[in-house]
Formats: structure tokens, sequence, C-alpha cells
């Protein structure tokens, strides 16, 4: 029986940065976001049409097309307000040098239509436990789940008295067609990346 033992919290996204066509970027920009909260998966479905032909005050055919499923949009917060995650995820200009930015700045209107923000991968680390594990030092490997054609937006957040600013990022996964890959993968591996 293939199956998962329990799986516990988010641990990691690895967001690396892809060629405009999805396919691998040689020397492409790599972000580490190490203080993810949490993540939910929307899977994107285009609902199949139906048709029906009526006649005699009864139905006489009816024709429906399958539901297909076109991607898988991820929503994570993050604890932190990460600028290079944000230029990224959004586009945009980071202000300063590595690994001490100052600053962000988002990308105007005219950016964008000239130069989009590159798509990227995104690797989510969520950690599997032995099942009866009692500890949090238990972990036993973690699932990986990757989308491999993604385009974010630049998050939302609310500051506010006596609460924490939580950037929340929308990532579009769709399928990577350079690359041959389907829009989002799930795998076991032992170790978080290095």
């Amino acid at each position: 029986m293939a199956s998962v033992g329990p799986t516990y919290g988010v641990r990691l996204l690895v967001l690396t940065e892809l060629n405009p066509d999805g396919s691998e970027k040689v020397g492409g920009k790599q972000v580490r976001v190490t203080t993810p909260q949490q993540v939910s998966f929307d899977p994107q479905i285009i609902e199949g049409s139906r048709q029906e032909l009526r006649g005699g005050d009864g139905v006489v055919a009816t024709v429906e097309d399958d539901d297909v499923f076109v991607g898988m949009n991820a929503t994570f917060q993050d604890a932190i307000l990460d600028f290079e995650a944000m230029a990224m995820i959004g586009g945009g200009t980071l202000v300063g040098t590595a690994p001490n930015y100052t600053g962000y700045i988002p990308p105007t209107i005219a950016q964008q239509k000239s130069s989009p923000a590159p798509p990227f991968k995104a690797e989510i680390y969520t950690a599997e436990y032995a099942e009866g594990a009692q500890d949090a030092s238990d972990v036993v490997g973690y699932i990986k789940v990757t989308l491999w054609n993604a385009k974010g937006r630049i998050p939302t957040f609310a500051q506010q008295d006596r609460n924490f600013v939580v950037p929340s990022y929308t990532i579009k996964g769709r399928e990577n067609k350079a690359q041959s890959k389907p829009a989002f993968t799930i795998d076991k591996v032992a170790n978080l990346p290095a």
C-alpha cells in the first residue's frame, strides 16, 4: 500500500527562477522561504459543458463533456515580509545589495507589459512522521509538492496595532511544457534541500 505517514506543518518553500518558456534557467535565482506558516492548495477545474436535446415533452439526448484539470493554485502565508520572495513571486526590484536588502519596488504597468516577471518553480516541504510518533524530532522524511511552472502576485498584508504583519501570496501552478511536467507533483524525500 503506497501511503504517507502523518504530515505536520510546513517547513520550507524553495522558489527557483525559470526561463520565460518554463525551461530551467542556468544560474537562475533561488529564494528560500524558511518561515512559512501555512499553505493551502486549490485545484483549478474547468467544468465540462452539458447540452440537452428535448422533444415531445422529454429529453431525447444529453451530451456532457468531462471536467478538465488545468492547474493548482497555492496560497501561502509567511511569518515575515521577505523582499526577495516578493520580487520572485510578484516581479519588481530589490533595493540594496544581497543578502541585506533594504526595500522592494513593485513593477510599473509599463514594466509588466514590456518584461513580465519570469515563471518560477515552487517546492513546498512538509514534515512526515512515523505512525505513533510522540516527539517533534521524530521526522522520518518530508513530502514535497512541486509546482513546475508558477506565476504569482504581490502579497496582500495588513498592518494594525498589536498584530504581526503576515503577507499572503497566491501562486498559480500550470503545466510546464518546456520540461514536460504536469502542473504539480507530490514526492516523498528523505531530507530538506541543503
